[in-house]
């Protein structure tokens, strides 16, 4: 029994819709490689470091959380724009950096409480405080 060879229609819709799955992974790698560079920026920044560091303190924190990077990304910057620049940059100056580090792992931890430990948002951090 032989196979017909597929229709010049049959690949076309099978190239179209490998461009799509395409096309949804490139968005979706563009918003994740955003909010990790204004992450990465953000702990650069009020951290006064190189971005390398802020970067490498993004990733150290993934790993220890065991939260993927972008998710952690985002949780760094909604919760500096919760506590605001100025707060942001008290508790990552003059030595304070574990204080965000503290305040990140909760809000980590916290997301990881209340999705079950698959590293959603969190509605708070369990002390009260909204984010």
């Amino acid at each position: 029994m032989t196979v017909a060879p597929p229709s010049d229609s049959d690949r076309l819709r099978a190239r179209v819709a490998e461009l799509e799955s395409e096309i949804d992974g490139l968005r979706r790698a563009l918003r994740t490689r955003t909010v990790i560079a204004q992450a990465t920026g953000l702990l650069a920044a009020v951290g006064e470091h190189a971005p390398q560091q802020g970067f490498q303190l993004l990733v150290e924190l993934s790993q220890q959380y065991n939260v993927k990077l972008h998710t952690l990304a985002r949780q760094v910057v909604d919760l500096a724009t919760e506590l605001g620049p100025r707060r942001a940059a008290t508790l990552v100056g003059a030595g304070q950096g574990p204080e965000l580090v503290d305040a990140t792992g909760s809000l980590v931890e916290g997301a990881q409480g209340a999705a079950g430990g698959r590293g959603h948002a969190p509605s708070g951090s369990g002390d009260g405080t909204t984010w």
